[in-house]
């Protein structure tokens, strides 16, 4: 009875009595609370508005596409071997850095390249974990192109450029890979998008427009505030303790933000 008293007290302007509480019976307890004034202004506080989801689009297919092993060609046209191209996988992605369809998505941190053993493992993810009367989830790009070549095994060195293995989707840092969206909160596809998360070949971030914002207001906070003279620019460019000769052409283009 005593925990009783307690909650009236603390959820109201005034505190009964414990005689007056225990002197009431349970079934007139409730309306007995009628006399006095009771509020209970931390249950407002805490209650939230619901989140707007006009400017959500739905997309023809709700569910990720298959993405094909092979890129399609033209009949009569020889598949091309291709180099590697580092270059498809250095610096920053300057163009497709930036949510288009959906609220939440996966970003990568570093480049590398994406295979079909890893589309679809991510693909299967989404067809058993995404709600699609609700969700929708899209590739943002369209096939693998990038042909990896591999000779067999036990053969010798030499011979010419060996044959193609299979195919590859090269991609920068900052390069957004996913989208998802639909009536969803962020709460609810988190889960998901960490286990694709971990299915991606490199480092990557789960992203929405709040937090891509905040990240870009504390890089440019971090970079006003900054007390150290010695950054690695600073360094670079006036060749501190000889440092040029272990700094690449990409340190002077990137400053050691990009890879």
């Amino acid at each position: 009875m005593s925990s009783l008293t307690r909650l009236v007290g603390t959820s109201g302007n005034c505190r009964l009595p414990e005689l007056a509480v225990a002197s009431l019976g349970t079934q007139n307890l409730f309306t007995s609370l009628r006399l006095f004034s009771v509020t209970a202004p931390m249950l407002v506080t805490k209650l939230r508005y619901p989140k707007n989801y006009d400017h959500v689009k739905y997309p023809e297919r709700r569910r990720l596409k298959i993405i094909d092993k092979i890129p399609p060609l033209d009949s009569g046209i020889r598949p091309p071997k291709m180099p590697r191209d580092l270059f498809l996988m250095r610096g920053p992605e300057l163009i497709h850095n930036k949510l288009q369809y959906g609220d939440y998505g996966i970003q990568a941190i570093t480049g590398g390249r994406l295979n079909h053993k890893q589309t679809e493992t991510v693909r299967m993810l989404i067809v058993r974990q995404m709600d699609d009367r609700r969700m929708f989830a899209v590739w943002r790009f369209n096939q693998l192109w990038q042909s990896v070549t591999k000779k067999g095994q036990g053969r010798r060195m030499g011979g010419g450029k060996g044959a193609i293995d299979h195919y590859v989707f090269p991609f920068r840092a900052e390069r957004i890979l996913l989208e998802m969206g639909g009536h969803c909160e962020f709460e609810e596809v988190y889960p998901l998008l960490k286990a694709i998360k971990v299915a991606m070949p490199s480092r990557t971030r789960i992203v929405t427009h709040e937090s891509m914002a905040r990240r870009v207001q504390h890089e440019e906070w971090v970079e006003a505030n900054n007390l150290n003279p010695f950054t690695f620019k600073y360094c670079a460019d006036n060749n501190i303790l000889g440092c040029n000769k272990y700094l690449s052409r990409y340190d002077y283009m990137w400053y050691n933000k990009y890879r």
